[in-house]
Protein backbone atom coordinates (compact mmCIF):
# COMPACT_ATOMS: atom_id res chain seq x y z
CA UNK A 1 0.00 0.00 0.00
CA UNK A 2 1.31 3.44 -0.88
CA UNK A 3 2.05 5.84 1.92
CA UNK A 4 0.68 9.36 1.85
CA UNK A 5 4.22 10.68 1.27
CA UNK A 6 4.59 8.54 -1.84
CA UNK A 7 1.13 9.50 -3.05
CA UNK A 8 1.85 13.20 -2.63
CA UNK A 9 4.65 13.13 -5.21
CA UNK A 10 2.24 12.59 -8.08
CA UNK A 11 -1.03 14.16 -7.08
CA UNK A 12 -2.16 15.44 -10.42
CA UNK A 13 -5.68 14.20 -9.74
CA UNK A 14 -7.83 15.02 -6.73
CA UNK A 15 -9.10 11.42 -6.68
CA UNK A 16 -5.73 10.14 -5.42
CA UNK A 17 -6.10 11.91 -2.08
CA UNK A 18 -7.36 10.07 1.00
CA UNK A 19 -10.90 10.41 2.29
CA UNK A 20 -11.42 11.94 5.71
CA UNK A 21 -13.84 10.65 8.33
CA UNK A 22 -14.01 13.17 11.16
CA UNK A 23 -15.98 12.22 14.28
CA UNK A 24 -16.35 14.35 17.37
CA UNK A 25 -18.61 14.05 20.37
CA UNK A 26 -20.00 16.35 23.04
CA UNK A 27 -18.72 16.26 26.61
CA UNK A 28 -16.57 13.11 26.56
CA UNK A 29 -13.22 14.22 27.96
CA UNK A 30 -11.18 11.04 28.20
CA UNK A 31 -14.03 8.90 29.54
CA UNK A 32 -13.07 5.80 27.53
CA UNK A 33 -11.63 2.38 28.24
CA UNK A 34 -8.52 3.14 26.20
CA UNK A 35 -7.83 6.14 28.43
CA UNK A 36 -7.66 4.07 31.58
CA UNK A 37 -11.34 3.86 32.50
CA UNK A 38 -11.88 0.07 32.81
CA UNK A 39 -15.47 0.57 33.95
CA UNK A 40 -16.38 2.22 30.62
CA UNK A 41 -17.41 -0.17 27.84
CA UNK A 42 -16.05 1.30 24.59
CA UNK A 43 -14.68 -1.67 22.58
CA UNK A 44 -15.11 -0.14 19.10
CA UNK A 45 -13.45 3.15 20.02
CA UNK A 46 -10.73 1.27 21.90
CA UNK A 47 -10.11 -0.84 18.79
CA UNK A 48 -9.68 2.34 16.75
CA UNK A 49 -7.04 3.42 19.25
CA UNK A 50 -5.29 0.07 18.79
CA UNK A 51 -5.42 0.34 15.00
CA UNK A 52 -4.06 3.88 14.97
CA UNK A 53 -2.65 6.32 17.50
CA UNK A 54 -3.82 7.62 20.86
CA UNK A 55 -2.77 11.05 22.14
CA UNK A 56 -2.66 11.45 25.91
CA UNK A 57 -2.14 15.24 26.21
CA UNK A 58 -4.59 16.75 23.72
CA UNK A 59 -5.77 19.96 25.39
CA UNK A 60 -8.84 21.93 24.37
CA UNK A 61 -8.81 25.68 23.90
CA UNK A 62 -12.06 25.98 25.89
CA UNK A 63 -14.21 23.90 28.28
CA UNK A 64 -17.58 24.40 26.57
CA UNK A 65 -18.72 23.30 23.15
CA UNK A 66 -18.83 26.20 20.68
CA UNK A 67 -15.68 27.99 21.83
CA UNK A 68 -13.74 24.73 21.90
CA UNK A 69 -14.85 23.88 18.38
CA UNK A 70 -13.23 27.10 17.18
CA UNK A 71 -9.91 25.46 18.01
CA UNK A 72 -10.87 22.19 16.31
CA UNK A 73 -12.52 23.68 13.23
CA UNK A 74 -10.45 26.84 12.66
CA UNK A 75 -7.12 26.37 14.45
CA UNK A 76 -7.38 29.61 16.45
CA UNK A 77 -8.45 30.68 19.93
CA UNK A 78 -12.17 31.31 20.51
CA UNK A 79 -11.79 35.05 21.14
CA UNK A 80 -9.99 35.38 17.79
CA UNK A 81 -13.18 34.17 16.10
CA UNK A 82 -15.39 36.48 18.14
CA UNK A 83 -16.66 33.56 20.22
CA UNK A 84 -16.81 34.60 23.87
CA UNK A 85 -19.48 32.06 24.79
CA UNK A 86 -22.04 30.01 22.91
CA UNK A 87 -21.75 32.32 19.91
CA UNK A 88 -21.47 31.86 16.13
CA UNK A 89 -18.03 32.31 14.57
CA UNK A 90 -17.23 35.58 12.82
CA UNK A 91 -17.91 35.48 9.09
CA UNK A 92 -14.27 35.92 8.11
CA UNK A 93 -13.21 32.68 9.84
CA UNK A 94 -12.43 29.69 7.60
CA UNK A 95 -13.33 26.25 8.96
CA UNK A 96 -11.98 22.76 8.39
CA UNK A 97 -14.59 21.61 5.88
CA UNK A 98 -14.13 24.76 3.80
CA UNK A 99 -10.42 24.08 3.37
CA UNK A 100 -11.21 20.59 2.09
CA UNK A 101 -14.02 21.88 -0.14
CA UNK A 102 -11.65 24.39 -1.75
CA UNK A 103 -9.22 21.53 -2.43
CA UNK A 104 -11.84 19.62 -4.41
CA UNK A 105 -13.25 17.35 -1.72
CA UNK A 106 -16.94 16.47 -1.59
CA UNK A 107 -17.90 17.64 1.90
CA UNK A 108 -20.67 15.97 3.88
CA UNK A 109 -22.03 16.46 7.39
CA UNK A 110 -24.46 14.12 9.05
CA UNK A 111 -27.35 16.02 10.58
CA UNK A 112 -25.55 19.27 11.26
CA UNK A 113 -22.66 20.93 13.03
CA UNK A 114 -22.54 21.87 16.70
CA UNK A 115 -21.87 25.57 16.20
CA UNK A 116 -24.43 28.28 15.50
CA UNK A 117 -23.22 28.93 11.94
CA UNK A 118 -24.87 27.06 9.08
CA UNK A 119 -23.24 23.93 7.62
CA UNK A 120 -23.01 25.67 4.24
CA UNK A 121 -21.07 28.56 5.78
CA UNK A 122 -18.69 26.09 7.42
CA UNK A 123 -17.89 24.49 4.05
CA UNK A 124 -20.32 21.59 3.76
CA UNK A 125 -21.99 21.27 0.39
CA UNK A 126 -24.03 18.25 1.45
CA UNK A 127 -26.08 17.81 4.62
CA UNK A 128 -27.17 14.23 5.22
CA UNK A 129 -30.71 14.17 6.55
CA UNK A 130 -30.77 12.66 10.02
CA UNK A 131 -33.49 12.45 12.62
CA UNK A 132 -32.60 13.24 16.22
CA UNK A 133 -30.18 10.61 17.46
CA UNK A 134 -29.77 9.12 13.97
CA UNK A 135 -26.60 10.81 12.75
CA UNK A 136 -24.71 7.53 12.79
CA UNK A 137 -27.37 5.85 10.63
CA UNK A 138 -27.21 8.65 8.06
CA UNK A 139 -23.41 8.34 7.93
CA UNK A 140 -23.63 4.55 7.55
CA UNK A 141 -26.13 4.88 4.70
CA UNK A 142 -23.85 7.37 2.96
CA UNK A 143 -20.80 5.11 3.25
CA UNK A 144 -22.68 2.06 2.02
CA UNK A 145 -24.61 3.61 -0.85
CA UNK A 146 -23.11 6.92 -1.96
CA UNK A 147 -19.44 7.23 -1.09
CA UNK A 148 -18.19 4.54 -3.46
CA UNK A 149 -19.71 6.29 -6.49
CA UNK A 150 -18.08 9.67 -5.89
CA UNK A 151 -15.49 10.86 -8.40
CA UNK A 152 -13.58 12.79 -5.72
CA UNK A 153 -12.48 12.03 -2.16
CA UNK A 154 -14.92 12.88 0.59
CA UNK A 155 -14.73 14.71 3.89
CA UNK A 156 -17.45 13.35 6.18
CA UNK A 157 -18.15 14.92 9.57
CA UNK A 158 -20.27 13.31 12.26
CA UNK A 159 -20.83 15.20 15.53
CA UNK A 160 -22.44 13.07 18.22
CA UNK A 161 -24.57 14.42 21.04
CA UNK A 162 -24.95 11.04 22.72
CA UNK A 163 -23.09 11.84 25.95
CA UNK A 164 -24.49 15.34 26.37
CA UNK A 165 -26.75 15.79 29.37
CA UNK A 166 -29.38 14.77 30.27
CA UNK A 167 -27.92 11.32 30.95
CA UNK A 168 -31.24 9.85 32.09
CA UNK A 169 -31.77 7.15 34.70
CA UNK A 170 -30.46 4.02 32.97
CA UNK A 171 -27.27 2.43 34.30
CA UNK A 172 -25.75 -0.93 35.15
CA UNK A 173 -26.68 -1.45 38.84
CA UNK A 174 -23.34 -3.17 39.50
CA UNK A 175 -21.32 -0.26 38.09
CA UNK A 176 -21.55 2.51 40.73
CA UNK A 177 -19.51 0.52 43.23
CA UNK A 178 -16.70 -0.02 40.68
CA UNK A 179 -16.37 3.53 39.39
CA UNK A 180 -13.42 5.62 40.49
CA UNK A 181 -14.85 9.04 41.36
CA UNK A 182 -12.55 11.79 39.99
CA UNK A 183 -10.78 13.90 42.58
CA UNK A 184 -12.64 17.06 43.48
CA UNK A 185 -16.08 15.42 43.27
CA UNK A 186 -18.07 14.26 46.30
CA UNK A 187 -17.80 10.48 46.59
CA UNK A 188 -21.50 10.05 47.23
CA UNK A 189 -24.09 7.57 45.88
CA UNK A 190 -25.60 10.31 43.71
CA UNK A 191 -22.24 10.99 42.06
CA UNK A 192 -21.53 7.32 41.43
CA UNK A 193 -24.96 6.71 39.92
CA UNK A 194 -24.65 9.84 37.80
CA UNK A 195 -21.28 8.66 36.45
CA UNK A 196 -22.81 5.23 35.79
CA UNK A 197 -25.49 6.87 33.62
CA UNK A 198 -22.70 8.63 31.74
CA UNK A 199 -21.05 5.25 31.15
CA UNK A 200 -24.31 3.99 29.63
CA UNK A 201 -24.30 6.91 27.21
CA UNK A 202 -20.68 6.21 26.26
CA UNK A 203 -21.66 2.61 25.61
CA UNK A 204 -24.39 3.79 23.23
CA UNK A 205 -21.95 6.16 21.54
CA UNK A 206 -19.44 3.36 21.07
CA UNK A 207 -22.04 1.23 19.31
CA UNK A 208 -22.70 4.00 16.79
CA UNK A 209 -19.00 4.60 16.18
CA UNK A 210 -18.61 0.87 15.57
CA UNK A 211 -21.41 0.95 13.00
CA UNK A 212 -19.74 3.78 11.09
CA UNK A 213 -16.30 2.15 11.13
CA UNK A 214 -17.88 -1.13 10.04
CA UNK A 215 -19.61 0.56 7.10
CA UNK A 216 -16.32 2.18 6.07
CA UNK A 217 -14.67 -1.24 6.11
CA UNK A 218 -17.51 -2.90 4.21
CA UNK A 219 -17.29 -0.23 1.51
CA UNK A 220 -13.63 -1.07 1.00
CA UNK A 221 -12.48 2.45 1.82
CA UNK A 222 -10.86 1.99 5.23
CA UNK A 223 -7.36 1.65 3.76
CA UNK A 224 -7.55 5.06 2.09
CA UNK A 225 -9.38 7.06 4.73
CA UNK A 226 -8.01 9.24 7.51
CA UNK A 227 -10.13 8.58 10.60
CA UNK A 228 -10.31 11.05 13.48
CA UNK A 229 -12.18 10.61 16.74
CA UNK A 230 -12.13 13.38 19.32
CA UNK A 231 -14.22 15.48 21.66
CA UNK A 232 -14.41 19.17 22.41
CA UNK A 233 -13.93 19.26 26.20
CA UNK A 234 -14.37 17.38 29.48
CA UNK A 235 -17.35 15.54 30.90
CA UNK A 236 -20.36 17.51 32.18
CA UNK A 237 -19.40 17.30 35.85
CA UNK A 238 -18.28 19.90 38.41
CA UNK A 239 -14.61 20.91 38.09
CA UNK A 240 -14.72 19.58 34.53
CA UNK A 241 -16.94 21.15 31.85
CA UNK A 242 -17.35 24.94 32.27
CA UNK A 243 -13.99 25.17 34.09
CA UNK A 244 -10.34 25.36 33.08
CA UNK A 245 -9.27 22.62 35.45
CA UNK A 246 -7.57 19.77 33.63
CA UNK A 247 -10.79 17.76 33.71
CA UNK A 248 -12.46 20.43 31.61
CA UNK A 249 -9.83 20.73 28.89
CA UNK A 250 -8.10 17.31 28.75
CA UNK A 251 -9.64 15.50 25.78
CA UNK A 252 -9.40 12.30 23.78
CA UNK A 253 -7.84 12.18 20.33
CA UNK A 254 -7.53 9.04 18.22
CA UNK A 255 -6.11 9.06 14.68
CA UNK A 256 -5.74 6.40 12.01
CA UNK A 257 -4.27 7.29 8.62
CA UNK A 258 -2.96 5.39 5.59
CA UNK A 259 0.68 4.56 6.09
CA UNK A 260 1.07 6.23 9.48
CA UNK A 261 1.39 5.98 12.33
CA UNK A 262 2.01 2.34 13.07
CA UNK A 263 -0.87 0.69 14.95
CA UNK A 264 -1.03 1.06 18.68
CA UNK A 265 1.21 4.11 19.02
CA UNK A 266 0.68 6.27 22.11
CA UNK A 267 1.94 9.86 22.04
CA UNK A 268 2.42 11.78 25.28
CA UNK A 269 3.45 15.05 23.60
CA UNK A 270 1.60 18.20 24.64
CA UNK A 271 -0.81 19.31 21.90
CA UNK A 272 -3.51 21.94 21.54
CA UNK A 273 -6.78 21.11 19.84
CA UNK A 274 -5.86 23.96 17.45
CA UNK A 275 -3.17 21.63 16.09
CA UNK A 276 -5.61 19.13 14.61
CA UNK A 277 -6.69 21.24 11.60
CA UNK A 278 -3.22 21.80 10.07
CA UNK A 279 -2.29 18.17 10.77
CA UNK A 280 -5.32 16.83 8.92
CA UNK A 281 -4.66 19.13 5.98
CA UNK A 282 -1.04 17.99 5.72
CA UNK A 283 -2.02 14.33 6.08
CA UNK A 284 -4.25 14.86 3.04
CA UNK A 285 -1.42 16.47 1.10
CA UNK A 286 -2.79 19.99 1.46
CA UNK A 287 -1.04 23.10 2.71
CA UNK A 288 -1.83 24.30 6.20
CA UNK A 289 -2.91 27.97 6.30
CA UNK A 290 -0.25 30.36 7.61
CA UNK A 291 -2.60 32.62 9.60
CA UNK A 292 -3.64 30.19 12.34
CA UNK A 293 -2.20 29.34 15.74
CA UNK A 294 -2.40 25.58 15.23
CA UNK A 295 0.85 23.73 14.50
CA UNK A 296 0.83 20.52 12.49
CA UNK A 297 2.11 17.48 14.37
CA UNK A 298 2.71 15.46 11.21
CA UNK A 299 6.42 15.59 12.09
CA UNK A 300 5.59 13.76 15.32
CA UNK A 301 3.77 11.02 13.39
CA UNK A 302 6.67 10.67 10.97
CA UNK A 303 9.28 10.64 13.72
CA UNK A 304 11.19 13.59 12.32
CA UNK A 305 14.28 14.58 14.27
CA UNK A 306 13.36 18.27 14.00
CA UNK A 307 9.89 17.80 15.57
CA UNK A 308 9.50 20.01 18.63
CA UNK A 309 6.73 19.56 21.14
CA UNK A 310 4.82 22.58 22.39
CA UNK A 311 6.16 24.06 25.61
CA UNK A 312 2.71 25.23 26.63
CA UNK A 313 -0.93 25.36 25.55
CA UNK A 314 -3.60 27.95 26.34
CA UNK A 315 -7.29 27.73 27.20
CA UNK A 316 -10.06 30.20 27.93
CA UNK A 317 -13.55 30.56 29.36
CA UNK A 318 -15.63 33.72 29.29
CA UNK A 319 -19.39 33.26 29.07
CA UNK A 320 -21.38 30.07 29.47
CA UNK A 321 -25.03 29.41 28.81
CA UNK A 322 -27.28 26.77 30.31
CA UNK A 323 -31.06 26.61 30.36
CA UNK A 324 -31.20 29.84 28.39
CA UNK A 325 -29.31 31.82 31.02
CA UNK A 326 -25.87 33.38 30.56
CA UNK A 327 -23.26 33.36 33.30
CA UNK A 328 -19.90 35.13 33.40
CA UNK A 329 -16.89 33.25 34.76
CA UNK A 330 -13.95 34.73 32.80
CA UNK A 331 -10.67 32.86 33.22
CA UNK A 332 -7.58 32.03 31.18
CA UNK A 333 -4.94 29.34 31.61
CA UNK A 334 -1.54 28.16 30.49
CA UNK A 335 -0.65 24.49 30.81
CA UNK A 336 2.80 22.95 30.44
CA UNK A 337 3.61 19.27 30.56
CA UNK A 338 3.76 19.39 34.37
CA UNK A 339 2.27 22.66 35.63
CA UNK A 340 -1.05 24.41 35.12
CA UNK A 341 -1.69 28.09 35.91
CA UNK A 342 -5.27 29.43 35.90
CA UNK A 343 -6.04 33.14 36.19
CA UNK A 344 -9.60 34.11 37.12
CA UNK A 345 -10.82 37.59 36.25
CA UNK A 346 -13.85 37.28 38.53
CA UNK A 347 -13.72 35.59 41.91
CA UNK A 348 -17.00 33.64 42.01
CA UNK A 349 -17.66 29.91 42.43
CA UNK A 350 -17.36 27.77 39.32
CA UNK A 351 -20.53 26.76 37.55
CA UNK A 352 -22.06 23.38 38.42
CA UNK A 353 -24.18 21.80 35.71
CA UNK A 354 -27.87 22.12 36.56
CA UNK A 355 -28.43 18.46 35.83
CA UNK A 356 -25.82 17.47 38.40
CA UNK A 357 -27.39 19.89 40.88
CA UNK A 358 -30.68 18.10 40.46
CA UNK A 359 -29.13 14.76 41.36
CA UNK A 360 -28.58 16.33 44.81
CA UNK A 361 -31.90 18.16 44.91
CA UNK A 362 -32.70 16.66 48.29
CA UNK A 363 -29.15 17.12 49.65
CA UNK A 364 -28.12 20.53 48.42
CA UNK A 365 -25.85 20.95 51.43
CA UNK A 366 -23.40 18.56 49.75
CA UNK A 367 -23.04 20.90 46.78
CA UNK A 368 -22.80 23.88 49.10
CA UNK A 369 -19.92 22.27 50.99
CA UNK A 370 -17.98 21.16 47.91
CA UNK A 371 -18.42 23.92 45.36
CA UNK A 372 -19.38 27.25 46.97
CA UNK A 373 -15.86 28.64 47.39
CA UNK A 374 -15.03 31.38 44.86
CA UNK A 375 -12.25 30.76 42.37
CA UNK A 376 -9.02 32.45 43.50
CA UNK A 377 -7.49 34.96 41.14
CA UNK A 378 -4.38 32.79 40.78
CA UNK A 379 -4.20 29.00 40.87
CA UNK A 380 -1.09 26.91 40.23
CA UNK A 381 -1.07 23.12 40.17
CA UNK A 382 1.61 20.46 39.87
CA UNK A 383 -0.03 17.90 37.60
CA UNK A 384 2.57 15.26 38.38
CA UNK A 385 2.14 15.38 42.15
CA UNK A 386 -1.49 16.54 42.17
CA UNK A 387 -3.30 15.37 39.02
CA UNK A 388 -6.71 16.21 40.49
CA UNK A 389 -5.57 19.82 41.05
CA UNK A 390 -6.61 20.02 44.68
CA UNK A 391 -3.54 21.82 46.10
CA UNK A 392 -3.13 25.42 44.99
CA UNK A 393 0.57 26.37 44.98
CA UNK A 394 0.02 30.01 44.04
CA UNK A 395 1.03 31.25 47.52
CA UNK A 396 4.01 28.92 47.80
CA UNK A 397 7.34 30.75 48.12
CA UNK A 398 9.00 27.74 46.49
CA UNK A 399 6.93 28.22 43.33
CA UNK A 400 6.91 32.03 43.14
CA UNK A 401 9.41 32.23 40.27
CA UNK A 402 7.47 29.62 38.30
CA UNK A 403 4.18 31.38 39.01
CA UNK A 404 5.54 34.72 37.80
CA UNK A 405 6.94 33.10 34.67
CA UNK A 406 3.67 31.36 33.74
CA UNK A 407 1.67 34.49 34.56
CA UNK A 408 3.94 36.52 32.26
CA UNK A 409 3.72 33.97 29.44
CA UNK A 410 -0.07 33.84 29.72
CA UNK A 411 -0.58 37.60 29.62
CA UNK A 412 1.93 37.98 26.78
CA UNK A 413 -0.18 35.47 24.81
CA UNK A 414 -3.37 37.38 25.62
CA UNK A 415 -1.78 40.60 24.38
CA UNK A 416 -0.39 38.94 21.25
CA UNK A 417 -3.79 37.51 20.33
CA UNK A 418 -5.65 40.71 21.33
CA UNK A 419 -7.87 39.03 23.88
CA UNK A 420 -10.60 41.54 24.88
CA UNK A 421 -10.50 40.27 28.45
CA UNK A 422 -7.53 42.60 28.97
CA UNK A 423 -9.85 45.57 28.47
CA UNK A 424 -12.15 44.53 31.32
CA UNK A 425 -15.71 43.21 31.32
CA UNK A 426 -16.63 41.49 28.04
CA UNK A 427 -20.27 41.57 26.93
CA UNK A 428 -21.86 38.54 25.34
CA UNK A 429 -23.10 38.89 21.76
CA UNK A 430 -26.72 38.58 22.84
CA UNK A 431 -26.17 41.50 25.24
CA UNK A 432 -27.92 39.54 27.98
CA UNK A 433 -27.20 39.96 31.69
CA UNK A 434 -25.14 37.68 33.88
CA UNK A 435 -27.45 35.27 35.72
CA UNK A 436 -25.24 33.85 38.40
CA UNK A 437 -25.80 30.42 39.87
CA UNK A 438 -24.20 31.42 43.17
CA UNK A 439 -25.54 34.37 45.16
CA UNK A 440 -23.15 36.42 47.27
CA UNK A 441 -24.22 36.72 50.89
CA UNK A 442 -23.75 39.74 53.21
CA UNK A 443 -20.75 38.05 54.85
CA UNK A 444 -19.01 37.57 51.48
CA UNK A 445 -19.76 33.85 51.19
CA UNK A 446 -21.75 32.32 48.34
CA UNK A 447 -24.92 30.24 48.39
CA UNK A 448 -26.52 28.22 45.62
CA UNK A 449 -29.49 30.07 44.18
CA UNK A 450 -32.91 29.05 45.53
CA UNK A 451 -34.25 25.69 44.48
CA UNK A 452 -37.18 27.13 42.56
CA UNK A 453 -34.89 29.24 40.34
CA UNK A 454 -32.88 26.43 38.79
CA UNK A 455 -34.18 24.71 35.67
CA UNK A 456 -33.64 20.99 36.01
CA UNK A 457 -32.98 18.48 33.23
CA UNK A 458 -32.26 15.38 35.34
CA UNK A 459 -34.32 13.69 38.03
CA UNK A 460 -32.81 12.90 41.44
CA UNK A 461 -31.95 9.28 42.09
Amino acid sequence: MQTLKAMSTRRNNISTRPNVLYMDVHDLGTWLGCYGKPYVSSPHIDRLAGDGARFTQFISSAPICMPSRVGLYAGIMPHMAGVMGQDPLNNNVVCMAEYFRRAGYATFVSGGINVLNTPEWAGFTNVLAAEKGERAKAAVDFLRHEAVSLDSPFFLSVSFQRVHRPFGEDYDPDLPDRIKVPGGLPDEPETRKDLATLCRKVEELDKHVGEILGALEEAGMAENTIVIFTTEHGIAMPRHKHTLYNGGIHTALLLRAPGRPRPGRVYDDLLSNMDLLPTLLELAGLEAPPNILGRSFLGLLEGRADWQCRDAVFSEQTWGRRSGQWYYTPMRSIRTERFHYIHSFREVPAYVDNSFVNRFRHRREVLQEWFSNPLPEKQLFDLKEDPAELINLADSDEHKELLDSLHGQLFAFLERTEDPILEGYVRNKANLPDITQWLEQPDGSFALEPDNVIYYTEEPF
